[in-house]
């Protein structure tokens, strides 16, 4: 049993390093990283040799104006520029049996960092989407692509009514680890940045205890239990 998880596991797709420690376990198989290109190609490698399903995981913006930080989405559906993904629906009801109170809501896959309140706004408005991250669309273009179960957990980590300073974002590497002399560099160049990067990490420490009860919470496989060898089930207990 453990070789054929091993052969065939869970994939999870996240943005962060952090998100990619909390997704870890048996059975899992973690993609992540910022490079887009590294991102998808790593989801197709998983999708080609055979995996279970895929889920989008870890902290997202918010769209919904009555979202705030540490708030949990499980998506109905994830909406693209190109279209619309639907979730697998007894996945999601697994998670939000595991998960109780947690918002059933579209979620925006962006190709990058939506950073204004005005650009959330607009989505919002146009989408209905609660959330959105830079993660979930490609894991979906891939899933559909491939007929794979497809689910998203997200915890919502900058509100709608707040801006993401582009000194957050200087700090993001390409392997998913945080920079913090590229973030000091940049606040020296725009130190007006100063005062939305502490309530950033504010946001940060609620949205990632909420992100770590809820892997807590959703078990070593993030709600699929296995059968026996060639066979998977959802967990809907």
């Amino acid at each position: 049993m453990d070789a054929f998880l091993n052969d065939r596991p869970v994939v999870v797709a996240a943005g962060m390093d952090f998100e990619a420690r909390l997704a870890e376990g048996p059975g899992i198989a973690v993609v992540y990283g910022q490079s887009r290109c590294e991102f998808r190609d790593r989801l197709l490698g998983y999708a080609q040799t055979g995996c279970c399903g895929l889920i989008s995981f870890g902290v997202a913006g918010g769209l919904a104006p009555w979202l705030r930080p540490g708030d949990t989405v499980v998506a109905s559906a994830v909406v693209t520029p190109s279209g619309i993904s639907r979730t697998c629906l007894a996945w999601s009801k697994s998670l939000l049996q595991a998960l109780p109170h947690a918002r059933h809501l579209p979620v925006f896959g962006a190709e990058a960092a939506i950073e204004s309140i005005a650009e959330k706004t607009a989505i919002w408005k146009a989408t209905g989407a609660g959330a959105v991250d830079v993660e979930s669309g490609l894991a979906a273009e891939i899933a559909t692509q491939y007929g794979l179960p497809f689910a998203v957990l997200r915890v919502v980590l900058d509100p709608a009514h707040r801006t993401l300073p582009p000194s957050a974002l200087a700090g993001a590497r390409d392997d998913g680890k945080t920079d913090p002399i590229a973030v000091f560099r940049s606040l020296l160049t725009r130190p007006q940045d100063l005062p939305s990067l502490i309530l950033l990490a504010g946001d940060a420490r609620k949205a990632n205890r909420a992100l770590l009860r809820s892997r807590q919470a959703l078990g070593p496989l993030f709600g699929f239990v296995p059968l026996e060898a060639g066979q998977f089930a959802l967990n809907m207990e």
